[in-house]
């Protein structure tokens, strides 16, 4: 009885592993870096950011050959991912640091400003609604693009104050002074971390969810086969 040697893993699994180990080793030393040489901390953000590009493209890469949905929905929750913990980081600034509104700007605080809040939900709400033209058949994805245009509905408002007055911050549709019913007792910067959270978690599900049906959908079905008695 002759034992099958192993096959060994295909290339694509190596090279994966290799680009995910080179990202969490990159991304550690460009940290040390930032705490030894007192780096600004966009400019680490930033480079954290584009230590991990190749391995989120490349996995982009390998999904898209086989469904299109599926590599944009991944592109989606990847961004959508940063962008959360981009309003994590305000968090963090603004109830464990105790540093003022102003001074609370996240990681990479040169972009909060509300043209750039706006612009990026704009482009999260087009990527939903493509996504709805292969998925429609997804009810969550369907409650999500209802949030998105929601969410993008306040930031038009928000932004349409800020052009006329030249002020930033408004506390938009419901946060606290908001314009529906002056709003809930939770201050903007809270409030959109929650969106920011719900829309990551929202969108995890959906992948998760369709990448299921996707591979249950391309599994070999066993075939069944009639036997014949002969006597």
């Amino acid at each position: 009885m002759s034992q099958q040697a192993s096959s060994p893993q295909p290339w694509y699994k190596q090279f994966f592993f290799i680009l995910l180990v080179a990202s969490c080793v990159f991304s550690a030393l460009l940290i040390f870096a930032f705490w030894v040489d007192g780096w600004a901390v966009w400019l680490l953000g930033l480079l954290v950011i584009a230590a991990w590009m190749p391995l989120i493209f490349s996995t982009m890469g390998k999904i898209f050959p086989k469904s299109a949905g599926l590599a944009l929905l991944y592109v989606l929750v990847m961004f959508q991912g940063a962008h959360m913990i981009e309003h994590l980081a305000q968090m963090y600034e603004l109830h464990i640091l105790g540093w003022p509104g102003p001074k609370a700007q996240g990681i990479i605080g040169f972009l909060n400003i509300e043209w750039v809040h706006l612009v990026w939900n704009t482009w999260v709400l087009a990527m939903v609604g493509l996504l709805l033209f292969i998925y429609r058949r997804n009810w969550w994805l369907w409650a999500l693009c209802i949030f998105a245009i929601y969410h993008e509905a306040e930031h038009v408002y928000i932004v349409s104050i800020y052009v006329r007055t030249g002020i930033a911050g408004n506390p938009g549709l419901l946060a606290k002074g908001g314009l529906i019913g002056g709003g809930l007792p939770i201050i903007r910067p809270d409030l959109h971390a929650i969106y920011a959270v719900f829309e990551e978690a929202m969108l995890l599900m959906i992948y998760f969810m369709e990448r299921g049906k996707f591979r249950r959908a391309q599994a070999p079905q066993p075939s069944s086969s009639v036997q014949l008695a002969t006597g």
